[in-house]
């Protein structure tokens, strides 16, 4: 049932002429065997196979023409050709005459036998691909500002959270085209980038991206975050913003600025009132929750300014000093600094479902990823259903772990990448007290239809042992889903300095824009509760996805944190949590 629903899930989200040719396939299937037997005594029977035959050929040969562009035809080949072998298959299975009875070895048989076989499989492989790229549209033989505006209009008929959460596309479209336009007009491809990077943010949706000429892109971004001034910024729990990763020997640090200093004015502007205006733009980082970006604005009002900036700030004797500190360039290599070491990439293992005793008595899991040994696996689970592998490994480690003392658990989702939610589904079982659901779904007319519906296996050997579940803004997608499932479970606690993304879709859109220039991809599922609402976060930008504790930054945290010592605070917080809280 599983694999019929993941079927009817593809063909409601699929492009109309991908759509047409799966139904056209799942439905020649079912006929031809049919046509064969009534006409098999027939004076017609040539005739009616060789119009059998000719049928999937012509459809084939139109959807080529229909679909194929010379500048992205190497892209359909590897995304839609299958769809196009699957006809050809269908074609010469009745094309192909049969093999004279009298005839030892009937070569047209064994053909068409093989044919026949290699388009079944065909078509079910064609199924996994589109459903990681479903809604194909090609606007690349269009101009900048027509192919920007007819991508606009596709994604306010298929974006997943288009009604959700009260996208404007024709304000959108008001707003942006006449500055493609000009764009267009003036040939900066640099100018084209800012506004897409401009239209990217306006969803805060870590799942929309744009691929193709990252070089552009990134000029772009530069320019768009602004200049170094020798230093970036934090506002810690206490409330007061305090200078980090002041470049040592730069302006700002002979001028009495170092790490911890606190920062009173910006520009001549208390800072609290510049951070209001600040727009945290990131190519990578599209901060979902409203609470998440504001703990990053002091980080991206550090960048704004012209050549100078004026900074107000707290010297070591006490007194208010106001220095002019010049630009340095781009402020972007800081911006990306910071972050790495705000989302402890510097400190974080990348291997996935890595685990280990962090002292006598608490344990650590880390998953980076909803990916698991076999992609093949993954791929072929992810559409019958529980992924009894995952489980059962994941129960092993655990057990080996509390054979060498775990008492409590930390299980480390940062930076957790997604994958596939039955991953997850399976890792929750281990904790959950009861059958936890997950689905997938689409919207429809206004209307949130469920397709797919999965449940954790309902056995929880795991659910007395207290947990901590460590997340932050840069854990998304799957990675959602499973803090979203394990939030639901007694015995587990959520924390991180910030909440998980809240980005919980799938994406299959994708767009190609002038010239094959740059390509958009987009959400078209969502994940759904167990009461058929939208899981990703609200149009008010609150979370939805379970989040217990948000652990506090004071001065000590934050010198830690945006330093080059390998010492996890997050990591350090959680353990103590765990011991407070069973004293």
């Amino acid at each position: 049932m599983n694999i019929v629903k993941s079927i009817i899930l593809l063909i409601v989200s699929t492009e109309k002429w991908a759509k047409f040719i799966i139904l056209f396939t799942i439905l020649w299937f079912v006929v031809m065997p049919i046509i064969k037997k009534l006409t098999k005594n027939s004076s017609k029977k040539r005739l009616i196979r060789i119009c059998a035959g000719m049928l999937p050929l012509i459809l084939c040969i139109v959807y080529v023409l229909m679909n194929v562009h010379p500048l992205t035809y190497n892209d359909f080949i590897l995304s839609r050709g299958i769809l196009c072998l699957v006809l050809l298959m269908q074609s010469i299975t009745m094309l192909i005459p049969d093999s004279k009875k009298d005839k030892k070895f009937q070569i047209s048989n064994v053909i068409k036998g093989v044919t026949a076989g290699g388009g079944i499989a065909a078509f079910f492989f064609g199924l996994i691909m589109l459903s990681q790229d479903n809604y194909v549209t090609d606007y690349s033989e269009l101009g900048w500002a027509d192919s920007f505006s007819h991508m606009i209009d596709t994604m306010s008929k298929s974006y997943a959270n288009r009604n959700y959460k009260n996208i404007d596309f024709e304000g959108l479209k008001t707003r942006f085209v006449p500055m493609v336009e000009e764009a267009e007009k003036n040939n900066d491809k640099k100018a084209f980038s800012k506004v897409l990077l401009e239209y990217q943010y306006e969803f805060h949706d870590s799942h929309i991206w744009f691929a193709k000429n990252d070089h552009i892109l990134n000029q772009a971004e530069n320019e768009l975050v602004g200049n170094d001034y020798g230093m970036s910024m934090y506002k810690i729990s206490s409330g007061d913003t305090i200078a980090i990763m002041v470049e040592e020997d730069s302006q700002a640090e002979k001028e009495g600025i170092h790490n911890g200093t606190v920062i009173k004015k910006w520009n001549g502007v208390d800072v609290d009132e510049a951070m209001k205006d600040v727009r945290c733009l990131d190519y990578w980082y599209q901060f979902e929750v409203l609470e998440n970006e504001e703990l990053m604005k002091p980080i991206f009002l550090a960048g704004q300014g012209g050549e100078t900036v004026h900074v107000t700030f707290i010297t070591d004797d006490g007194h208010t000093k106001t220095v002019q500190l010049d630009s340095m360039g781009s402020y972007k290599s800081r911006e990306s600094e910071v972050l790495n070491r705000y989302y402890s990439y510097n400190r974080l293992s990348d291997e996935n479902f890595s685990y280990k005793m962090l002292d006598n008595d608490v344990g650590y899991l880390r998953i980076t990823r909803e990916n698991y040994k076999n992609e093949a696996a993954d791929i072929v689970t992810n559409i019958i259903g529980k992924y009894r592998n995952v489980y059962d490994d994941t129960d092993r480690k655990l057990r080996e772990l509390s054979d060498n003392g775990m008492k409590y658990l930390i299980i480390d989702l940062r930076n957790n990448h997604g994958g596939y939610e039955q991953i997850a589904d399976a890792v929750a079982s281990l904790f959950a007290d009861r059958k936890l659901t997950n689905i997938c779904g689409v919207e429809k007319n206004g209307k949130i239809i469920p397709i797919t519906k999965f449940h954790t296996f309902d056995e929880g050997v795991w659910k007395d042992l207290p947990v901590a579940v460590l997340v932050n803004d840069a854990a998304v997608s799957s990675g959602d889903v499973l803090t979203h499932l394990l939030s639901q479970c007694p015995n587990v606690m959520v924390m991180g300095i910030t909440s998980s993304s809240n980005s919980l879709q799938s994406v299959g859109g994708h767009c190609y824009l002038s010239d094959d220039m740059f390509e958009i991809y987009y959400p078209l599922i969502n994940s759904l509760d167990e009461n058929n609402e939208i899981l990703e976060v609200t149009a008010d930008r609150q979370a939805r996805v379970g989040f217990d504790l948000r652990i506090p930054v004071d001065y000590d945290a934050a010198m830690m944190i945006f330093s080059d010592s390998e010492e996890d605070y997050e990591l350090d917080y959680a353990v103590d949590y765990l011991y407070n809280q069973e004293q």
